[in-house]
């Protein structure tokens, strides 16, 4: 056996350990703080099944190969719905929404930037959380509302706040009790008919696990109450990745994460501004009873650590009589 066979053994052996880990946190339905927010990076450890795959070939070790193999094909798996081709679409099919989601972070994000952002990317709907009274009132004061003119805007203190900003009549916003960061729901009289439209903000699993636990089972239960056949869009930041198992119940219920419903692949929104890039997608749209949802893109926006999330929600064409 040669010296390099050994090393390559370990590091086969170690890697594949991480990638299983890595595995077995996508599945976790553990409310142990620990497991939930390791979760959020369970993509990064199972990329170590390259790392295994490569050193068990090094190694010549067909156990730890196959074992390697295994770990590679159930990420595949894992992963495959985020970049699986999207069914084609014919035109004249539905109606296309532009969609955008940002994170204000406590309010001061760059009011300008983000009209920017509405205005050069055609936004129809416009979803923000962190909204406080002066944020919203910096962007009106740059000009959201010429863009915008409706909006449905629960605004308070720091992270607290909520807004939908629409291009179509909006409902008054209802603020549903039983989410410590806001969520708000407000009826759109869309282009093709009623479309409910939600904005969310559930709390950091980081920051307080058991309430991040609860929080999203009362967002699935919430979100899997609302009625139909009516489009339902969902937008914020939910503090959950597409690793996160209780995120990802949400397809249970009929709602199709636009990066997943575009084939997408990987949409890291924070952090933003950093001397790193974004790590971690945390800030997604989704909708129900739409032809489809896709075209994820990024935007930046300044003094805010989220880019802001944007996707074409494709509503169903209204029905000749």
């Amino acid at each position: 056996m040669t010296p390099r066979r050994p090393i390559a053994r370990t590091i086969a052996i170690l890697s594949s350990l991480v990638a299983g880990a890595g595995v077995a946190l996508h599945h976790s339905r553990s409310e142990f703080p620990a497991v939930v927010v390791l979760a959020t990076f369970a993509a990064a450890a199972w990329a170590l099944s390259i790392v295994a795959l490569i050193a068990s070939v090094r190694a010549r070790s067909v156990l730890l190969g196959i074992i390697a193999v295994a770990l590679v094909g159930v990420g595949v798996v894992q992963y495959g719905p985020l970049v699986a081709p999207p069914r084609r679409i014919d035109d004249g099919e539905g109606i296309p929404m532009r969609v955008m989601v940002q994170n204000l972070e406590y309010g001061r994000a760059a009011p300008h930037d983000v009209v920017r952002a509405v205005r050069t990317s055609g936004v129809d709907l416009l979803m923000t959380v962190e909204t406080t009274s002066e944020a919203a009132d910096a962007l009106r004061t740059a000009g959201l509302t010429g863009l915008l003119p409706h909006e449905a805007a629960a605004t308070a203190p720091t992270t607290h706040g909520v807004a939908v900003w629409s291009r179509f009549p909006l409902s008054p916003p209802e603020r549903v009790s039983g989410f410590s960061r806001g969520l708000v729901r407000t009826e759109m009289a869309g282009p093709g008919g009623p479309v409910t439209v939600v904005a969310v903000h559930p709390v950091a699993p980081l920051f307080d696990t058991p309430a991040a636990v609860e929080e999203a089972e009362r967002l699935r239960w919430y979100l899997g109450s609302l009625p139909g056949p009516a489009p339902v869009v969902v937008g914020g930041d939910f503090n959950a990745t597409w690793d996160h198992v209780r995120f990802r119940d949400l397809r249970s219920l009929g709602y199709t994460d636009s990066v997943a419903g575009g084939s997408d692949g990987w949409v890291p929104t924070w952090p933003a501004g950093r001397r790193i890039p974004p790590l971690i997608g945390i800030d997604h749209v989704l909708a129900r009873g739409a032809v489809t949802v896709g075209e994820t893109d990024t935007v930046e926006v300044g003094r805010t650590d989220h880019l802001g999330v944007l996707a074409t929600v494709l509503l169903p064409a209204p029905r000749l009589r």
